[in-house]
């Protein structure tokens, strides 16, 4: 076989893996991971300020999640209540990203070929397989070392 039969056929197993692939669900992943991300992270502060307060006098008290609010707000306005934000917004974007991508890739190519929708339980299925790829994807691409890679 030629170099170029084996190009031909190399490009048609790519087209065949990727014809799956609709990039407007990883665009779509990521547009609703970082943008719950933005909405909520003032609400996870409060969570970590809570969670490390653990009555030392250095650290400040607070009566409840209003209160520790405005406390942050009246000390760092809105820049304290985004403290922390930009690997929060990178982590959620991508791994959302990613489930969304995997997720409609794998569930379009359960349904090729089938008059039928896919059962509950293929949903499911789908589902937690998108999990894992995400999962290994994100997990692995960060800290290879610590999967022996």
């Amino acid at each position: 076989m030629t170099g170029q039969g084996q190009s031909a056929s190399g490009s048609s197993a790519w087209s065949t893996v990727f014809r799956h692939v609709r990039y407007e669900n990883l665009i779509a992943g990521v547009s609703g991971g970082v943008l719950s991300n933005l909405a909520l992270h003032p609400l996870d502060l409060v969570k970590i300020r809570f969670a490390v307060s653990d009555g030392l006098e250095l650290r400040p008290k607070y009566n409840g999640i209003l209160h520790c609010l405005t406390t942050i707000w009246k000390l760092d306005g809105l820049r304290g209540l985004y403290q922390g934000v930009t690997p929060n917004v990178w982590g959620a974007g991508l791994s959302w990203g990613l489930y969304f991508f995997f997720y409609n890739a794998i569930k379009s190519y359960k349904t090729e070929g089938r008059a039928e929708r896919l059962e509950a339980t293929e949903y499911l299925v789908s589902a937690a397989e998108a999990g894992i790829c995400s999962w290994a994807v994100w997990n692995i691409a960060r800290c290879p070392s610590v999967y022996g890679i």
